[in-house]
Formats: structure tokens, C-alpha cells, sequence
């Protein structure tokens, strides 16, 4: 079982990596959980458990990926991972892209960046690969490469799919009357099999993601795998083949605007002075902000187009501390 502790109504903090040596300054914030990004963006019907699955009462389930797709299925597997738990194949999924948001930070994407060949698995190369993992939730990197995501992701994402599956079977328990010891799942439903009586997760969805998350995770034994470790067509293909998909650089919209960043040059850089006069006279610009984040401050550029807040980026004249 993997202890995932109790925690506020619809946080969760998926992964329990120990914090190793002496990184332990930080721990209450490296083990406080970051808030729910779905909460802000539920259509009708739509209830969410944690940051990775969405369920509506028409029973359509959501699994959000938050990795960027790069051609390697990395959507495909993540999305396995919690559709392995949830008991529903990945033909009776949607899979979305995350938002923005530190809830989806990789923390083993600093991991290997120690002095160790990834085969070393001493008790100095774990050490130090935790306390690099420690290092990445603190700076919620959101990024992808270096082959982490299935790292980061395989404990996460699968606890994500059996955290919710347990909540969806204690809210049909109620419903139905029964012990939730005495119910199981398949396909998207709540089973009872010594009634024949079954509910699907969208009618329980709404009361299941109003339960607190379980303390205990129970994750199935790979000899239950299902979908983990054999071949499944890829849920982007089709779409990409059909040229469907709609990238970043296609979207137009009426009265958009462009912009860019210039940032510190260092981690937690400061700027000390700032000349903004010269850039935000240069045409086409609108705007310029201050941007302050958990690993660094700068400016960010409001313009008519790509070009002018590229050139004003260029223009800003800032001394970092």
C-alpha cells in the first residue's frame, strides 16, 4: 500500500519520496500539497478528485496528462497508468494536456542530474537523486525531458486513478446500501455482483470527489495489469494523422496579442534596476509586467506581434541582484 496521509478536500499529493541527508530545510512546504488546477475549470456535471482524473455525470472520464506530447506516446502511457487503476480501458477515456499549474511539477527531471550513471543504485545515488527530487517540487518544474516522465509520473498517476477509484466505490457503497468490501469495478461501473445492482462512476462522481481521499492507496499487483506493459494504440494518433490537432501557433484570435519574457539570468535573481523607457516606446508594444516566480523575476512583453515584443524583450536594460 502507499500511505498518502490525510489531507484537505480535493488536494492531493501524489508521491511520498523521502527526504534524504540533510534536505530537510523546506520539508513542511516540500510535503504540502499544491491545490487542485481543475477546481477552477469543471464544466456542467463535472466532478474532479485530484489533478490528473475528471469524471461527468454522463460517466465520460478525464484523465489529463501533463507532460508534453514529443512523439513518444508519453500521453498514451501516463494516461494507462491512472486508466489502469480506474478499471476502464483507454478506449473509454479522454486524454487533456495539463494547465499550467505547479500541481504538475516533475520532480524527476532534476534527478539524474547528479554524478551517477542512471544504472548506479547505491545508497549515495538514491540519496542524492531524492534530494534532487525534493529540489524539483520546491521549484515546481513543470517541464519535460530527459526521459522523466514515466519516472515521475509512474507512481503518481497510478495512485491518482486507485485514489479516485476507491472514493467511487465508497460512494456507491452508500448508494446501494452495501459494504464497499463487497463491491468491485469494471469498465467505468461500481459492481454488486450478489444483487446484480451496479452504478457508473458519473452517478456517483459528484458525492464520490466530495470525500476526503483515502490514507491508504492500494495499487494492483502487476499480475493484475491489464493495459500497464502490453501494446495499446496511441489516443493521439488518429487525430494527428488527419492533421486535427490544434497547435499553439495556429490559434488566431480577434484581438490577439503577442508576448515574451526577459528573465533573470540566474535561479532567484532579482532585478535591482530596471530602464523600461526605450522598450515600451518601441512600436507595437503594449505592455510590460513585472513577472515574479518560485525560481526567478523578469518582465514580461505585451505587443501587436511576435516581432516588436521580441525586439523590446531585447531592449529592456536590467541589473540582477
Amino acid at each position: 500500500m502507499a500511505s498518502i496521509g490525510k489531507i484537505a478536500r480535493r488536494t492531493f499529493l501524489i508521491g511520498a519520496a523521502a527526504v534524504a541527508g540533510g534536505v530537510a530545510v523546506g520539508y513542511y512546504y516540500y510535503r504540502k500539497p499544491f491545490a487542485n488546477p481543475l477546481e477552477a475549470d469543471l464544466g456542467k456535471g463535472e466532478a474532479t478528485f485530484n489533478p490528473y482524473v475528471k469524471i461527468g455525470a454522463d460517466n465520460t472520464i478525464t484523465i489529463v496528462a501533463p507532460r508534453a506530447e514529443m512523439g513518444q506516446g508519453v500521453s498514451t502511457t501516463l494516461a494507462a497508468m491512472v486508466a489502469e487503476e480506474l478499471d476502464v480501458g483507454l478506449d473509454q477515456v479522454k486524454v487533456e494536456h495539463g494547465p499550467a499549474s505547479y500541481a504538475y511539477y516533475n520532480a524527476a527531471i532534476l534527478q539524474e542530474g547528479g554524478p551517477f550513471p542512471f544504472f548506479d543504485e547505491s545508497m549515495t545515488a538514491e540519496a542524492v537523486r531524492s534530494g534532487l527530487g525534493v529540489v524539483g517540487k520546491l521549484l515546481a518544474l513543470q517541464g519535460t525531458g530527459g526521459s522523466s516522465s514515466m519516472r515521475d509520473g509512474f507512481d503518481k498517476m497510478r495512485q491518482a486513478g486507485a485514489a479516485a477509484r476507491q472514493m467511487l466505490i465508497s460512494a456507491a457503497a452508500q448508494k446501494l446500501g452495501v459494504s464497499a468490501g463487497e463491491l468491485e469495478t469494471a469498465n467505468g461501473a461500481v459492481l454488486h455482483k450478489a444483487s446484480g445492482k451496479s452504478v457508473t462512476y458519473g452517478e456517483v462522481a459528484a458525492s464520490a470527489s466530495a470525500m476526503p481521499p483515502p490514507a491508504e492507496v492500494r495499487l494492483k499487483d502487476k499480475a493484475d495489469w491489464k493495459l500497464l506493459g502490453k501494446p495499446q494504440k496511441r489516443v493521439d494518433m488518429l487525430a494527428k494523422v488527419t492533421g486535427a490537432p490544434i497547435f499553439g501557433i495556429d490559434v488566431r484570435l480577434p484581438e490577439m496579442l503577442y508576448g515574451t519574457v526577459k528573465m533573470s539570468p540566474r535561479f532567484w535573481s532579482k532585478p535591482v534596476s530596471a530602464d523600461l523607457s526605450k522598450a515600451a516606446k518601441m512600436p507595437g508594444v503594449v505592455k510590460i509586467v513585472p513577472i515574479e516566480t518560485s525560481y526567478g523575476h523578469g518582465f514580461g512583453v505585451i505587443a501587436e506581434n511576435t516581432w516588436a515584443a521580441f525586439r523590446a524583450a531585447e531592449a529592456i536594460e536590467a541589473k540582477w541582484a
